[in-house]
């Protein structure tokens, strides 16, 4: 009996698929529903439960195929954006909607008909303010249009703070990472390996900035004329080697900084 659609059905399934994409994409490859039907089957045993140390996939990839299923399966929060919108538009003003009728010169004949356009919206403060300058002396309307306007802005970050509208895309980060989803450390992976077939596996360490450009089939061919550069693979490559040469420095630079604070402290002690 199939399940009835819903909310729930649909984020197992993007769970499900998101594994098995993984796998597929691993080092060694692997079909996840196989692995699943094994273990039901009682074909693979204990020594097996760490089925993710077996195979490879790099933390760029891991991360490029979560996000690609987070945004697929609309799981992804946009309550703190999209607050932000509402928080900008207040403090900054922007635009609103508004018809523009038709256009008519002297002799009555039509220049320009009817169409939607729109205007500015002042900041809320300008707003408060101009209302204010009605009933109250211009300097007790500015005192006021501040304070209200800080009341509304501080209203709705607390609004924003309040309301968490990202368990979805929680849970979803969370199963990805604390489940079976391929391990990150190709060094587990060929010691398995190596134990259990006495062969050495070679891992490839594949570049992030190809990512999607394969899961959209391009060919080399493809991505020549796209980077309009014969070199194009070997281009990337320096460029993504240097990145990590980058990343690499200020990590150390980091831990350099905390042992630097560490023997800081134990010097005043």
């Amino acid at each position: 009996m199939n399940k009835m659609l819903n909310r729930r059905v649909i984020l197992d399934r993007a769970i499900h698929d998101c594994f098995k994409e993984m796998y597929a994409k691993a080092q060694p490859s692997a079909d996840w529903d196989q692995i699943i039907q094994e273990f039901k089957d009682g074909k693979r045993d204990k020594n097996d439960e760490r089925v993710y140390e077996q195979h490879y996939l790099s933390q760029e990839e891991y991360t490029y195929i979560v996000e690609k299923y987070l945004e697929a399966y609309n799981i992804l929060s946009h309550w703190k954006e999209d607050v932000n919108v509402v928080e900008e538009y207040l403090r900054e003003g922007g635009s609103k909607d508004k018809y523009i009728p038709d256009e008519f010169d002297k002799n009555g004949d039509l220049v320009s008909p009817g169409h939607r356009g729109y205007e500015k919206v002042p900041p809320i403060k300008e707003q408060i303010l101009q209302e204010m300058n009605k009933y109250l002396p211009e300097e007790l309307s500015q005192t006021v249009a501040n304070n209200v306007t800080k009341i509304v802005m501080d209203t709705i970050n607390e609004c924003k703070e309040f309301y968490r509208f990202d368990r979805e895309e929680s849970s979803f980060r969370i199963t990805a990472a604390l489940g079976a989803s391929p391990t990150s450390n190709p060094e587990s992976v060929k010691k398995y390996w190596k134990e259990k077939t006495g062969k050495d596996i070679q891992i490839e360490e594949r570049n992030p900035k190809l990512f999607w450009y394969i899961d959209e089939g391009y060919t080399d061919e493809d991505l020549e004329y796209e980077f309009d550069d014969p070199n194009w693979k070997e281009n990337l490559d320096k460029e993504w080697k240097e990145e990590l040469e980058k990343r690499a420095q200020k990590r150390n630079e980091h831990l350099k900084r905390i042992e630097e604070l560490k023997n800081k402290e134990n010097n005043k002690e």
